[in-house]
């Protein structure tokens, strides 16, 4: 089948910063590895199992749970496939927003932009509250002294900024170690519920049965589950850095979905074997987010709980190293532009890391933690529960928008007409991701941990930054028709 070829964008063109200060991203940088490590830790696989498989187990799909997992992961597949094919025709450290505004128009472009940067802060500063609880809980546990959740939080956001701006290529090894043991801790975890569990433990297949999976808290389990991949989108964003973009975008985003959908599926499957699937719901219910280490001291001993402890701190402060590198790359694909203070388009002439955006995303996340702070509200169940829930439903509803996008680019340009990756699974995706917003939005008050009217209004929040976005983009087209031409310009030539 012929395809019509795309000219690949360019970024010399990016409007010139004063100062010689916008050196350009470090192009050729990272490779499958590294991207796909920027994407797994986003997610935060052991924090998931730990914080989540509990959840689903007792309200959700019960011992269907692994079976959601398999579905969730189905439908963001089918949003990858359409994702990384326009990466072949765009590499652009705003990903979402270039695509959006490519697809739908500048106005709806910027929107998303908008949406994206306020749902990964919203990440961001719940991870620093769930860093800061556990690191605080550890430090007790292993020397008796309490310290302050918010000085815990202080010193990640100090070693998050460091390695925002040291160099890209420092925070992918960064990542890739610490990526290492959280998932090699899970993995032993996996082995000795196979070698280790009671001897009337039974590996049946039952939780992957459709019976199994229909059940009445199906929407629940299927809201978590797509929770626990939050962050698949950010592969693209490393476009610009990576080698072979073509090729690299697509494959750390395929391995990246079913890696996590394997540990998840698999990982929650044994568990329930090794509780019995007569039991698990009803242990999971009683012991709630101890579960994984009631199962971690039966397959494993003591040891496990204490290794457990120790690799939730570094698996939730690499998360929020991507999360940080995310947030800088998309206010330093607007400052290039000068859609935003210019400055955040500067990058360092040696690094050639987004340094300023960097700084300012850095200061804006401590501002609001401190906030928390000073309120006296408490770091887990508030900071990281009702934040990184409201972020969740962000980025939910801007993979959705991005994939209508998407469809419409492929069907006005013809320039990929492939008609799977071009116009079936955008399509089935954006169906799979309504059902997701919907059942986000219908259950908000058990996502964000809150009731009533506050869940109410943190919800609305996501819809109205979108709105705030749309009208900022309206007032630039007004005041400055020439910028406003000029985005999707940049972005085509």
């Amino acid at each position: 089948m012929n395809h019509t070829q795309q000219p690949e964008v360019r970024y010399a063109d990016a409007p010139a910063l004063g100062g010689g200060s916008n050196h350009g991203l470090k192009r050729n940088t990272l490779g499958v590895t590294s991207i796909a490590c920027f994407i797994i830790a986003a997610a935060s696989p052991l924090t998931s199992v730990v914080a989540v498989v509990p959840i689903m187990l007792s309200i959700g799909s019960g011992v269907g749970s692994p079976a959601a997992f398999i579905l969730a992961s189905s439908i963001l597949m089918l949003f990858a496939v359409g994702y990384v094919a326009m990466a072949r025709h765009v590499s652009n450290a705003g990903a979402l927003y270039a695509y959006v505004t490519l697809g739908m128009g500048q106005l709806t472009g910027l929107g998303t932009a908008a949406l994206t940067i306020f749902s990964y802060t919203a990440i961001q500063v719940g991870l620093y509250g769930g860093f800061g609880f556990y690191a605080a809980e550890l430090i007790l546990q292993a020397t008796g002294v309490a310290v302050p959740w918010w000085l815990c939080a202080a010193v990640a956001a100090a070693a998050c900024l460091y390695l925002g701006v040291s160099g890209v290529h420092s925070g992918a090894r960064v990542l890739g170690f610490l990526m290492s043991f959280e998932c090699l801790l899970l993995f032993v975890l996996a082995g000795g519920m196979l070698l280790n569990s009671p001897a009337e433990t039974s590996f049946s297949l039952a939780p992957f049965a459709p019976s199994a999976l229909l059940s009445p808290g199906l929407g629940v389990a299927l809201m978590f589950a797509c929770v626990t991949f939050s962050g698949i989108e950010g592969s693209a964003i490393y476009s610009e850095e990576a080698r072979d973009p073509k090729r690299t975008i697509p494959r750390a985003t395929y391995f990246s979905v079913f890696f996590m959908a394997a540990i998840y599926s698999g990982v929650t499957w044994l568990i329930i074997c090794t509780l019995g699937t007569d039991h698990a719901v009803e242990i999971a219910t009683k012991e709630s987010g101890n579960l994984v280490f009631r199962v971690s001291d039966m397959v494993l001993g003591g040891w496990g709980t204490i290794f457990f402890n120790i690799f939730i701190v570094t698996a939730i402060f690499a998360a929020m190293v991507t999360i940080h590198n995310n947030i800088a790359r998309y206010l330093y694909s607007l400052g290039r532009q000068h859609l935003v203070w210019s400055p955040l388009g500067y990058t360092g002439r040696k690094a050639q890391t987004p340094y300023v955006a960097s700084i300012v995303q850095t200061v804006s996340a401590v501002i609001c933690v401190g906030f928390f702070a000073v309120m006296g509200l408490d770091p887990y169940n508030v900071l990281y529960a009702s934040m990184t829930g409201m972020g969740a439903i962000g980025l939910v509803l801007a993979q959705t928008i991005a994939s209508i996008a998407i469809f419409v680019f492929f069907r006005r340009t013809r320039c990929d007409q492939r008609f799977w990756n071009a116009f079936l699974a955008p399509l089935i995706a954006v169906a799979g991701l309504c059902v997701f917003l919907y059942y986000a939005l219908s259950s908000v008050e058990l996502l964000l941990g809150l009731s009533g009217t506050w869940a109410n209004l943190l919800a609305a929040l996501v819809f109205i930054v979108f709105a705030a976005g749309w009208a900022y983009g309206f007032y630039v087209k007004r005041c400055h028709p020439a910028k406003y031409e000029r985005i999707k310009s940049v972005l085509c030539e």
